[in-house]
């Protein structure tokens, strides 16, 4: 579809709400909310097209909610300065309300991803606004306490599944948003703590075979694994841990000519495929010169566009586990569709692609 860039820059805007926070999909029944991980990248796609005000009302709304939370998060750790354990209400949510509030419904909501996530992202839209730190360097400061005293804390996962675990995307998500603030203020981060995040994934997340461990314990790859190499840098690209991880991935969850599963024992919605993540890993093959497998992923994204240019969650072509399908269509209908998160990550690699042509 020739225009889906301009769509999926509209969908975007449009989906942004007027104090800056991004719905998740405006028609899927459960995600009228804004998830800081989601946000972050879709503020990321709109720097990397020009939409700079639409970052950046995205960053501002973050600080303003986190900040209005900072007593909950004093509270939180004083209690685990005195070695209680928290409640699951003590810990911040995943995800607010378009105007800072809590959800009013039940929800996985202890997961950590998504703080170091918008860490990540914040200091990448500071060069299109070089006098934004102090602004929000309240908000930053704070993120930091609370993930300095929690990333060894089993939680959720980005799928918002296994909270007794301890996921290494998460903590390549905390290593990433913690070096990136270092990179602006050394001192606002404990010096050796992305280190000892990065040392810990490296000791306890690898499996016996070489790769990296979906969470501790288990020995299968997610394909959020893709971003321990990019964009979080918790080891380069070409690190052979990392290689033998895609390889994984690749074998595991990469539908050639077609999309990226997850996991292999995923069964929402059946277990479909993800445009999203064909996207990280059409980026990861843009970054290792394999440009012509990188352009097909970006053909398939583009197809997978319904007639309005809408793009969804997942495809469910070729599912994992097509006898659970029905059952979540019944529970909350039909899988999201338009998702911000899949237009933001289109046009991010669209615009990779188009910069090494």
């Amino acid at each position: 579809m020739t225009q889906l860039h301009d769509i999926s820059i509209q969908i975007i805007r449009a989906g942004q709400a007027p104090g800056g926070g991004y719905v998740a999909s405006p028609t899927f029944s459960q995600y009228g909310y804004s998830w800081l991980r989601d946000g972050t990248w879709i503020a990321y796609a709109m720097d990397v097209v020009g939409q700079h005000d639409s970052a950046h009302r995205f960053y501002q709304w973050v600080a303003r909610t986190l900040t209005a939370y900072q007593p909950q998060v004093v509270a939180l750790l004083a209690k685990i300065a005195r070695g209680e354990t928290p409640a699951e209400a003590d810990y911040l949510p995943t995800r607010f309300t378009l105007d800072g509030g809590l959800g009013s419904d039940a929800w996985t909501d202890f997961q950590l991803d998504g703080y170091g996530t918008w860490l990540w992202g914040a200091v990448q839209h500071l060069p299109y606004a070089p006098n934004f730190w102090s602004e929000i360097r309240p908000a930053v400061a704070l993120t930091v306490d609370y993930l300095a005293a929690l990333w060894q804390s089993p939680n959720y996962d980005c799928w918002e599944e296994f909270r007794d675990h301890i996921h290494t995307s998460t903590l390549a998500a905390l290593y990433g948003g913690l070096k990136a603030v270092q990179s602006v203020e050394p001192t606002l981060v404990p010096s050796k703590l992305p280190d000892q995040i990065r040392d810990f994934v490296l000791q306890k997340g690898v499996a016996t075979e070489g790769h990296f461990m979906k969470f501790l314990g288990n020995a299968e790859v997610d394909a959020n694994l893709l971003w321990t190499a990019v964009p979080y840098g918790l080891v380069d690209i070409h690190d052979p841990i990392f290689a033998k991880t895609l390889a994984k991935i690749e074998r595991d969850l990469y539908v050639p000519g077609g999309g990226v599963y997850r996991y292999r024992a995923d069964v929402y919605f059946g277990g479909g495929e993800w445009p999203l993540l064909a996207a990280f890993l059409g980026l990861i093959y843009s970054e290792l010169g394999r440009r012509t497998e990188a352009e097909n992923i970006l053909h398939w994204i583009e197809s997978q566009a319904n007639a309005h240019g809408e793009m969804p969650e997942q495809v469910a072509d070729h599912l994992l586990a097509p006898e659970h399908f029905d059952g979540w269509v019944a529970r909350w209908g039909t899988s999201a569709c338009p998702l911000l998160w899949s237009h933001a990550m289109y046009l991010i690699l669209k615009a990779k692609l188009e910069a090494t042509a």
